[in-house]
């Protein structure tokens, strides 16, 4: 029998190794546990645990044949695999949460680079009026506060997706 280490375990414990060679091992581990993507965690513990429930599911066929109580391992076996059927169910809801954020992530992004873009956009257009030879200060004005609320908007979806994303 092979004991099975979730990959994001190892991550974890390579992190915690790096960061607390360079920061200290406190504050070492509060940075790797920072990178740890606790839905990948929680979804590897879920196939674990389901793994663990497969290997009790062999163990007690395998006694129980030994035993020659085979009535009793079709119960058991039926009531396990119930259970091994939730937990696989489990997963699979973990699985397309876990896709669903990937998404929501993504457009965040398109969404951090559009608004960064219009602020370049502005900002351009600001330098431009600035810079010519008799500037209209109304035109200054009016793109001036364009770009503060792009600015504002920008800052606002910055600070969203970085919520989202840690």
């Amino acid at each position: 029998m092979s004991i099975r280490i979730p990959r994001q375990a190892l991550l974890l414990l390579k992190n915690t190794v790096v960061m607390a060679s360079k920061y200290g091992l406190k504050k070492g581990m509060a940075k790797a546990a920072v990178k740890a993507n606790p839905a990948l965690l929680l979804l590897e513990a879920a196939v674990s645990v389901a793994d663990a429930v497969n290997s009790y599911i062999n163990l007690k066929e395998a006694r129980l044949h030994r035993d020659g109580l085979t009535r009793f391992i079709q119960h058991e076996g039926k009531r396990l695999e119930l259970e091994r059927q939730k937990l696989a169910d489990q997963i699979a809801l973990a699985k397309q949460d876990l896709s669903n954020n990937r998404k929501v992530q993504q457009r965040l992004g398109e969404l951090v680079l559009a608004c960064s873009a219009a602020y370049r956009l502005v900002w351009d257009e600001l330098h431009a009026i600035r810079s010519s030879d008799l500037p209209d200060l109304e035109a200054f004005d009016t793109q001036l506060i364009e770009l503060e609320d792009v600015w504002r908007e920008l800052q606002i979806a910055l600070q969203y997706y970085n919520e989202t994303s840690a």
